[in-house]
């Protein structure tokens, strides 16, 4: 009962379960698309009812795990939106409007705008939108759910809900997909019977779309992780696999693997700078996607229709969009930037930390803290996070947040009854979050005067146990 309670209860464990369940939703989903692309014009049923079979069984069982641990969280006492753990409430949401949407295409689209359409008639019916922009909330549970945990270091539960967003995508826009159609190959079905100027646009469409989403994923994990070596291969591997699937292009298949390969090169060699690469990381992902792929193409047996300009042109533009991605979609400067005019940036009037207990900037400190315990980044520039004791490592803001948890903690279970309301107070609004100070205030049978001065009470509690902390630390 311990371990099946473990899968309810520890939000890693919740993690870890609905990105296998997603995993194979999301593999269905490809094994269906190749039963509708593999052959023009022909719908191969096998694969289409083992791909569906897979869809309709991931889909169910995710639905109902999550159904399962919202209603335990609500009998634990816990409001509506914060019964799932973090980054779960969009999930099971967006499990239901694709349950939703599936029963709108079954019961009413296809019957009436017809079930055998095959290609962008298909892929882009109402329905399915809603379906595929559905299933990228629900595969990217777990990555909301690690950065609002503020997790540093991305772990495999966390690369592989990105990599799965990140095929999401590349479902979205199959048909400008150069796995899927090597427009540029010499012995490509389809280029023979398009004229020549056709071929080159869908190619170089197709480059430049999807060397800009795989930029955009590595822009999104190496700015709000800690990436491991390998990370990024592990991404774009995954994803290169299932693409690779819709049409057996598998000997395309190193272009997004020596992409990986490189953007992790890239981040490593970073490190040594302050700050994380961001235009350049893009421009490498990028630009080695382009040149591993048309690479690959011209080494094929039937080599390339695309002359040495196009060639290199193709590379060029798709390292510069990626580039140009970079420098418009980055969060924040790198370090290296900021900090020759942080003279400049820093605001006089900012409250400092002190061990005066008779400073009122303490108890609004330790409240603004309480107040972003939920989002790393404004956390990690709280004062609090600045202190000896708490920035031993590289994220002050998990060290700040595990303090403060602990403290609360702590006082929640002091032997005083002042100063256990006052932690029970902290623990269900800061923490649990179980819902607003009005319902804290009933659940804790307090009156309103009652209940503000222990969350006072409260505030100057945890800054005290912080100095002690800061004293002896």
């Amino acid at each position: 009962m311990k371990v099946l309670r473990r899968f309810v209860d520890d939000p890693g464990a919740v993690d870890a379960v609905v990105i296998v369940l997603a995993t194979w939703f999301v593999l269905g989903g490809y094994v269906a698309a190749y039963a509708y692309v593999h052959e023009p014009g022909v719908v191969l049923v096998g694969p289409s009812k083992a791909g569906l079979t897979t869809v309709t069984a991931a889909w169910s069982l995710l639905t109902l795990y999550l159904f399962v641990v919202f209603a335990r969280g609500l009998r634990e006492g816990r409001v509506w939106n914060r019964a799932l753990p973090d980054g779960q409430t969009g999930t099971f949401a967006a499990a239901l409007i694709f349950g939703a949407a599936w029963i709108l295409d079954q019961a009413f689209w296809s019957p009436v705008f017809g079930s055998n359409a095959i290609g962008l008639d298909s892929l882009f019916t109402p329905p399915h939108l809603v379906e595929i922009a559905a299933t990228a909330i629900i595969v990217s549970g777990p990555l909301r759910a690690a950065a609002r945990r503020g997790e540093t270091v991305a772990s495999p539960v966390t690369l592989t809900s990105a990599a799965l967003l990140l095929s999401a995508l590349t479902f979205a826009t199959q048909f400008a997909h150069p796995l899927i159609d090597p427009w540029p190959a010499g012995d490509y079905e389809f280029r023979i019977a398009a004229q020549t100027w056709i071929g080159e646009n869908m190619g170089m469409a197709a480059l430049l779309a999807q060397t800009a989403i795989l930029a955009g994923t590595g822009l999104l994990l190496n700015s709000g992780f800690k990436l491991r070596p390998g990370s990024l291969t592990f991404v774009f591997a995954l994803n290169g696999i299932l693409v690779c699937i819709t049409k057996g292009h598998f000997s395309l298949l190193p272009a997004p693997i020596l992409a990986g390969i490189a953007a992790d090169a890239w981040v490593a060699w970073s490190g040594r700078r302050p700050g994380k690469p961001s235009a350049s990381l893009c421009a490498v992902i990028g630009g080695t996607y382009a040149f591993a792929y048309m690479a690959e193409i011209s080494l094929l047996p039937g080599g390339t229709t695309w002359g040495a300009s196009l060639w290199a042109g193709a590379i060029i533009a798709c390292t510069m969009l990626s580039w140009l991605m970079g420098r418009v979609l980055r969060a924040g400067l790198p370090a290296a930037v900021v900090e020759p005019y942080a003279v400049f940036m820093d605001a006089p009037s900012e409250e400092r930390w002190t061990l005066d207990p008779d400073r009122a900037a303490r108890e609004h400190l330790v409240r603004a803290a309480l107040d972003d315990l939920g989002t790393p980044e404004a956390l990690g520039r709280s004062p609090l996070a600045r202190l000896p004791s708490v920035s031993k490592s590289e994220s002050a803001a998990v060290e700040l947040r595990a303090l403060l948890v602990d403290v609360i903690g702590e006082l929640a279970a002091s032997s005083s009854p002042r100063d256990a309301e006052s932690g029970h107070l902290l623990l269900d609004y800061y923490v649990r979050r179980v819902g607003s100070h009005e319902l804290i205030m009933e659940r804790l049978h307090m009156s309103r005067p009652t209940y503000y001065r222990r969350l006072h009470h409260g505030f100057e509690l945890v800054a005290d146990r912080i100095d002690q902390i800061s004293v002896t630390g």
